[in-house]
């Protein structure tokens, strides 16, 4: 059984961090049932755990720490909600999936939670060890850089993405001048430069690709993932209702079996 005392943290954090209220009673029923934690380190943590109530709230707890840590570095505690809240997203999303209340993408949220990854305004930002060379540029993979991601939420526009850009190059200068990067990455289905032929010029998605050196693209169907559900591969789209106008024509696009990608870009520091 959990402690008392875990079961305060855990709840603290559920309200907290705001998950929707579709899941307060699930959640409440399952934090009086018998769930047995581990107590490991955040770095230990299994992160091909399939259960997903245990998943949930272990990290809830390993919020705790890091709300010390913020308050340590004299990070603002808007900064850690905001950047908390995709504990909430991925666990609507794996949720939805499965058809109970579930948290998976566990690799993803340790940069979370291992106070790697911020999200500043609309974009989130992860220091990290680059994946990808770019010899024009003269980075190395292993090569420190920040990674840029893009979060659901919020209309991705140009005003905003720059705004989130300028405020990290503030961040990560003012609270970790030790991490010596010279570029912004992106590696994203929002940089395949085909997309030119299903959008309007001026749309956000061309216009956050516009920010980006684009050096490469690779051919990929994540964008099944997120255009229609999770984890979709490109046969499952004929099932699946279009949640958006891009998500229609790339739909009705399929007949003709084309191509997408993920581009990698840059913004220079």
């Amino acid at each position: 059984m959990l402690s008392s005392t875990n079961k305060k943290i855990i709840k603290k954090w559920y309200y907290k961090i705001g998950f929707p209220t579709e899941f307060d009673q699930e959640f409440e029923e399952k934090l009086e049932s018998d769930v047995c934690l581990d107590t490991c380190p955040l770095s230990e943590y299994d992160t091909k755990c399939d259960d997903g109530i245990k998943n949930l709230f272990s990290y809830l707890l390993y919020c705790e720490a890091l709300e010390e840590s913020y308050a340590e570095k004299g990070i603002s505690e808007d900064i850690l909600l905001d950047t908390l809240k995709d504990i909430a997203v991925w666990t609507k999303t794996w949720s939805d999936l499965k058809g109970r209340l579930y948290l998976g993408e566990l690799e993803w949220l340790k940069r979370h939670l291992g106070m790697r990854l911020f999200k500043l305004g609309r974009l989130q930002f992860c220091m990290a060890e680059s994946e990808n060379a770019i010899p024009s540029k003269r980075l190395a993979e292993g090569d420190n850089v920040i990674e840029v991601h893009i979060p659901e939420g919020e209309p991705l526009s140009a005003e905003a993405c720059t705004g989130s850009l300028q405020r990290a190059r503030e961040f990560f200068e003012f609270f970790f001048p030790e991490f010596s990067y010279s570029l912004f990455t992106c590696h994203s289905w929002l940089l395949d430069t085909s997309l030119d032929g299903y959008l309007k010029q001026g749309s956000n998605i061309l216009s956050f690709a516009k920010l980006f050196t684009i050096v490469r693209q690779d051919p990929s169907d994540a964008m099944f993932g997120y255009l229609f559900r999770w984890g979709a591969k490109r046969e499952d789209v004929e099932s699946i209702a279009p949640r958006s106008s891009l998500a229609a024509k790339i739909k009705s696009a399929l007949t003709q079996n084309p191509v997408f990608f993920e581009g990698l870009g840059f913004i220079e520091k």
